[in-house]
């Protein structure tokens, strides 16, 4: 594989899904392999280059992972200790399921605890404060019974990381893991690095080719969920500290903690994210075997990182468009092509089921203050999916209850999900999206 043939591909997809600019880096039999192409923000002339910063999204919280097993390498927790060692507000919760959650709940997303928690002031960057809030909430289901994607879970992490260290969070990533890597820091809701650039985050409407720059947004207390930004580059060289082949891996993180990260979490079923998930890390199907890594999205950019154990080889994707996703679709099907079989996870989706009862999926779905309702849309004749963060989706319904879900607004893959029965009345109790899981509150 060369250089000027990873090149070429990025330029065609960069064109073909309107991203201004993007990075890919392939780490291959000790090698590494970086292209670039387009410019930080629409309508400039400032190019990306190996070194311009992207935001990371829900990549982040693999690293946040990380710190956490690195503490738990040099004794200072257990990862099956309830949260409630660690903090005081967990202990007292008035939920007992919140109080029984543990470390590793938390890190395998199979805590129960809400998806995407939010302070009433955005700006608020206390943690504990943050997870004072978080522990006064109620549970989703028993810890450890099932799979729900969650952000709050991981800002938690973030604060059990504070108590532990006595250290504010941005400082024990920095100085554990980020700089030991080489990566230079940089905390989308702190000082940016004056070393860095970071590019701008664009939006690609549906059936339009202009990429239109958009603010990001990000609460203050979600920096441990998806408050990092970086490079292609410093993701293969995280890549490789799990890979053991960075020349710091043998300090910054002991092999029993690597392997154990990167063992399949049996409950957690990752629906409609990967095939399987481990300890901050995703596991994606492909025809050498499982690959490791995270995707993240943010408003206006993406990034995703694939790894693969056997081979020590390593991919890492940056972009500044919603347009990311598909794009990276794309990019792992051309390096199939060239000979590198990129993990990716492709849910399958049945046919196309001939539905006449679907009002039994209409209805209000609550995971904490994230709700999701489902009505009939085109006098009934199809279902539309939206929230109140200005999600609205055309559904498509398939068989075993999944479904598909398209945005009208945005030039995006479609999300998959699935409703899960009530066994006694045949109505859907469950919706599972995004990897989420929303309980049915009202049936409309």
């Amino acid at each position: 594989m060369e250089a000027y043939q990873v090149a070429k591909r990025l330029r065609a997809l960069a064109h073909d899904h309107s991203v201004p600019g993007a990075q890919v880096t392939v780490h291959r039999a000790g090698e590494s392999l970086s292209v670039v192409t387009g410019v930080t923000r629409s309508g400039s002339a400032d190019p990306v280059t190996t070194g311009t910063a992207f935001a990371f999204g829900s990549v982040t919280k693999a690293l946040t992972a990380t710190v956490v097993a690195q503490l738990a390498s040099e004794g200072d927790l257990d990862l099956d200790d309830p949260v409630g060692e660690y903090l005081a507000e967990f202990d007292g919760a008035t939920d007992k399921a919140i109080s029984s959650i543990t470390l590793r709940n938390l890190l395998s997303h199979t805590a129960g605890l809400v998806a995407d928690y939010e302070l009433d002031n955005v700006n608020e960057a206390s943690l504990a404060r943050y997870a004072a809030s978080v522990a006064a909430t109620g549970s989703l289901h028993e810890p450890g019974s099932c799979f729900s994607y969650s952000n709050s879970g991981y800002n938690i992490l973030g604060r059990v990381i504070e108590s532990v260290t006595g250290m504010k969070y941005q400082a024990v990533m920095e100085n554990f893991l980020l700089r030991p890597l080489g990566i230079d820091p940089l905390f989308l809701s702190g000082a940016a690095s004056a070393a860095r650039t970071l590019g701008t985050c664009h939006v690609v409407q549906p059936g339009q080719r202009t990429a239109r720059p958009v603010g990001l947004f990000l609460p203050a207390s979600w920096a441990p969920a998806s408050g990092l930004a970086g490079s292609a580059e410093d993701l293969i060289a995280f890549a490789r500290l799990h890979l053991g082949t960075h020349s710091g891996s043998g300090a910054l993180l002991d092999e029993k903690q690597r392997t154990e990260m990167c063992a399949r979490v049996p409950a957690a079923d990752a629906f409609g994210m990967a095939d399987g998930w481990c300890l901050g890390l995703a596991r994606y199907g492909s025809s050498d075997g499982d690959w490791l890594g995270h995707d993240g999205t943010v408003d206006g950019g993406t990034a995703h990182l694939r790894f693969h154990q056997q081979s020590g080889t390593a991919v890492a994707l940056t972009t500044n468009a919603t347009t990311g996703t598909l794009m990276w679709a794309d990019l792992v099907d051309a390096l199939h092509e060239l000979g590198v079989p990129v993990g990716d996870y492709r849910p399958h989706v049945p046919a196309t089921a001939a539905v006449s009862d679907a009002d039994r999926f209409v209805g209000d779905y609550r995971n904490g203050d994230t709700y999701f309702s489902v009505r009939g849309h085109d006098n009934g004749s199809r279902l539309r999916l939206s929230d109140g963060a200005g999600l609205i989706a055309d559904m498509t319904l398939h068989d075993e209850l999944v479904f598909t879900a398209r945005r009208v607004d945005a030039d995006e893959a479609p999300y998959t999900g699935r409703f899960v029965p009530d066994p006694s009345t045949g109505r859907a109790a469950l919706m599972q999206l995004g990897g989420r899981s929303a309980r049915l509150a009202t049936a409309a």
